[in-house]
């Protein structure tokens, strides 16, 4: 688990072998002291467009017609630091309340 804390809040994200700087697809939470902990899919354009090349393939989701996911935030650039700035904006204006799925502790 990489953790990053803000002081306002924490980022927590699983980076299994990727470093920092060059993940493109990791899962995460944002942890706000006292409020509670969201949850949050991070996933990059290029990841995105890879996943469903390869479900193109396998014949999973429509053969990559479509992707869900509920807790996702899209990046256009990889790393933690895309991650901690989109997270920044949706904690300062309280939009992860709304965007990201609550997650039981």
């Amino acid at each position: 688990m990489f953790t990053v804390d803000e002081g306002s809040f924490r980022l927590e994200v699983e980076l299994g072998s990727d470093l920092p700087e060059f993940v493109s697809n990791a899962d995460g939470w944002v942890v706000i002291p006292g409020r509670g902990r969201w949850s949050a899919t991070f996933l990059t354009l290029a990841e995105l467009n890879m996943l469903m090349d390869r479900w193109h393939q396998t014949g999973e989701y429509l053969s990559g017609a479509y992707f869900i996911c509920p807790d996702l935030i899209l990046l256009r650039e990889p790393g933690v630091s895309a991650m901690l700035s989109a997270v920044r904006d949706l904690v300062s204006t309280g939009a992860y309340e709304t965007a990201l799925p609550k997650a039981e502790v």
